[in-house]
């Protein structure tokens, strides 16, 4: 089989697993084999700086509550760092300055953008863990993440299955112009729909800001009026649920990934289906990742949780709980491990 295809909806445990349900260890983009999932034991007060694109996209700020959990529970410290959007590569190079200032033991890095040049020169002798957007760089030390071509995939073949067999014309949101996995979403979808009457109209690329979504989703349906479906980035499914066209119905949106406003589109039945790649479970991951490192201890590499396919019939408090961060969280930049903390 070429491409190995992960639909079962299954519940996971959380972060308090001595030893957990297997994780994917990824091949390459479209092979994964089971791997188990072992817990850790931090033999010192690491100090781990984290590196994301943003935090205005709820997608990182899960990402942020498991790494900040996981840091509870393990006893290390965390500082983060947010680029204020994709395509910032200025911005991380010196932010990698600030984690060496500060102290740090080891980097994660959620790269905003496809390749981080010179990453080696810029980090010296720290270790550097892969979170969610790769870089295809050998300095990495270990990956924490789902290709971006099975969040397009998978959609894809959702559709292909909820068609019946009918014609289906579909507008892709992907995010931004080679950065945050578009073009590798777009691909996986792609490959998805091949053969079926499932059919891509057009492909409208533009930064995770939810403006300039809606100006995209806007002038795509001025070209493209007769478009069945709305498949794109979480920030375009809120832009396609909001939007109105004096039609009979409003749009079928479909989501490549999951956030808190996709979740409410579930149970309001205003979206199909979304993908979640399980990005609490993800932040727990790479602290975990990062401490192994540290310590000498053999790390998996290019692993993942499952991924999970929402509808609105699944999408419950049960299935998101490894996914989402709790309501009312607010991002933690800077979480300093002290005795008196509860292990």
């Amino acid at each position: 089989m070429r491409v190995l295809v992960f639909l079962l909806i299954t519940l996971f445990p959380g972060l308090g697993h001595a030893t957990g349900p297997a994780l994917l260890q990824w091949q390459n983009t479209q092979q994964a084999v089971p791997t188990p999932q072992t817990d850790v034991t931090a033999n010192k007060v690491w100090k781990l700086c984290a590196l994301y694109p943003s935090l205005k996209d709820s997608y990182w700020l899960s990402v942020n509550y498991g790494m900040l959990e996981a840091a509870k529970k393990y006893g290390v410290s965390l500082k983060v760092l947010e680029a204020g959007g994709y395509r910032q590569f200025d911005t991380q190079k010196s932010q990698i300055a600030q984690c060496q200032q500060w102290g740090a033991d080891a980097i994660l890095l959620g790269s905003s953008t496809t390749t981080f040049p010179d990453l080696q020169a810029q980090v010296g002798t720290l270790p550097v863990i892969e979170v969610v957007n790769a870089i295809h760089d050998a300095t990495v030390k270990a990956r924490v993440g789902v290709p971006w071509f099975q969040m397009g995939y998978q959609p894809g073949r959702y559709l292909v299955k909820w068609s019946a067999g009918k014609p289906l014309k579909v507008l892709l949101l992907p995010g931004p112009d080679d950065a945050g996995g578009s073009r590798e979403m777009v691909e996986g979808f792609r490959q998805a729909i091949a053969g079926s009457q499932v059919s891509i109209v057009d492909v409208a690329l533009g930064d995770n800001d939810i403006e300039v979504q809606r100006n995209l989703l806007q002038e795509m349906l001025e070209r493209h009026p007769d478009v069945d479906v709305v498949a794109g980035t979480a920030i375009a499914a809120e832009a396609a649920m909001g939007e109105k066209r004096n039609l009979g119905a409003p749009l079928t949106v479909v989501s490549f990934y999951l956030s808190h406003q996709v979740y409410r589109g579930l149970k309001r039945e205003r979206i199909i289906m979304a993908a979640s790649d399980q990005m609490v479970w993800q932040g727990e991951l790479a602290i975990q990742q990062a401490i192994s490192v540290l310590q000498g201890q053999p790390v998996p590499e290019n692993i993942s949780p499952p991924i999970l396919v929402l509808t609105p019939k699944n999408a419950d408090s049960q299935h998101v709980k490894c996914s989402l961060s709790p309501g009312g969280f607010r991002p933690v930049y800077l979480y300093q491990y002290t005795s008196a903390a509860k292990k």
